[in-house]
């Protein structure tokens, strides 16, 4: 396993940083999670079973001040976006207001912010191997690594009791698929995500696609033409719509989006129609005004309320589910973290882990009140 140096930084360091990145150079990648110190990760991973670990996942490890904690939250971004979604910095205030991983350190937990299998400083083998199984395998393979202490932290290699899966979009996806297949984690946040969708939401995904090859952001690094990104000036309308953003936001997720392959997004019908065998605790978020998931019923849609989205979203999660609750975050679209009202959900979060999950390891996860 590579790593490389994480240091915690100063907020008068993260303004220069976030200036560098509106000026046009990419953010640091050691420039974020202030409250802990933060360590970079190259984790060797297979495809699939069977087949040689000759791939490697990138990922930060953030640990809170003090005391290691037991508990570790293993962060999974959606489509064309990388690690960076979990802890974006603020180009207006300077402040923590976008950064979930903050939230996490403040309230006690690790995290792990991983760039999928094809994303970001992962690597990015042919196109067409990179798929929702891939995907769930690969996550698979980091849990396995958080348990036996061969993840690298600021002193050293750290492991963890308890792991928690947070997606969003196809983070959730792959988190779904990951819970029911290898029974490894011990609960799991699902955000920007049901099974009930709007019928234009395919479309809505799909049309902003081009293949990254053309464009700019990603000229020469060796993308095949099954890898494919957001075209320029469309990502407010594809994920935040009609949620409230800052420009400067919007601007700068624009300046370092990623990328999502064809074999990933292609079959997403069968991804919602695959059963699924979920037995941990489960927390499930949404915008209210999600114009991809919050799918209609017959009383309004799957967002509605919490009550609505825990109503169609727990039979789908498989019969054995020992709890679901749900929080809907009023006015948001799709995307939750890089909105101004994220430090809703972020609470809501945090709150769910400490009662279900715990940061120590004396807390074992479960549902009672």
């Amino acid at each position: 396993m590579k790593t490389s140096n994480g240091r915690k930084l100063s907020h008068a360091a993260l303004s220069l940083t976030v200036l560098g990145a509106l000026l046009g150079a990419a953010p640091d990648s050691h420039a974020l999670g202030t409250q802990g110190a933060c360590q970079d990760n190259h984790i060797p991973v297979a495809l699939a079973p069977g087949l040689p670990a000759d791939q490697e996942v990138f990922a930060r490890l953030c640990l809170p001040p003090g005391q290691t904690p037991a508990t570790v939250q293993l962060l999974i971004h959606g489509i064309t976006y990388s690690h960076l979604h979990w802890d974006f910095p603020d180009p207006t205030g300077h402040t923590q207001r976008y950064s979930y991983v903050s939230a996490a350190l403040d309230a006690g937990f690790a995290t792990l912010a991983m760039d999928r299998i094809g994303s970001g400083k992962s690597s990015h083998p042919p196109g067409a191997t990179v798929s929702i199984d891939s995907n769930a395998y690969v996550v698979h393979q980091v849990v396995q690594a958080l348990r036996a202490g061969q993840v690298a932290g600021p002193s050293g290699a750290v492991g963890f009791q308890k792991v928690v899966l947070v997606g969003h979009s196809y983070g959730s996806f792959t988190s779904w698929y990951e819970a029911s297949d290898y029974r490894d984690v011990d609960g799991v946040i699902l955000s920007g995500v049901s099974h009930t969708i709007q019928l234009t939401s395919p479309l809505r995904v799909l049309v902003p696609l081009y293949p990254a090859a053309l464009d700019p952001a990603f000229f020469g690094q060796g993308y095949d033409l099954t890898y494919m990104t957001t075209q320029p000036g469309t990502r407010y309308g594809a994920f935040y719509a009609p949620g409230q953003a800052d420009p400067a936001v919007v601007a700068l997720d624009e300046r370092t989006k990623g990328t999502v392959t064809d074999t990933e997004f292609s079959p997403f019908a069968v991804i919602l129609a695959r059963p699924l065998d979920i037995r941990v605790p489960v927390l499930l978020v949404n915008g209210a005004e999600d114009r991809i998931f919050c799918g209609p019923t017959l009383s309004g849609t799957v967002c509605s309320s919490a009550e609505a989205l825990i109503a169609a979203e727990k039979p789908r999660l498989g019969a054995q589910v020992p709890c679901v609750e749900a929080f809907v975050l009023p006015g948001a679209g799709h995307d939750l973290n890089t909105i101004l009202d994220a430090q809703q959900w972020f609470a809501v979060a945090q709150s769910w882990m400490t009662r279900r999950i715990g940061a120590g390891a004396d807390q074992t996860p479960g549902c009672g009140p």
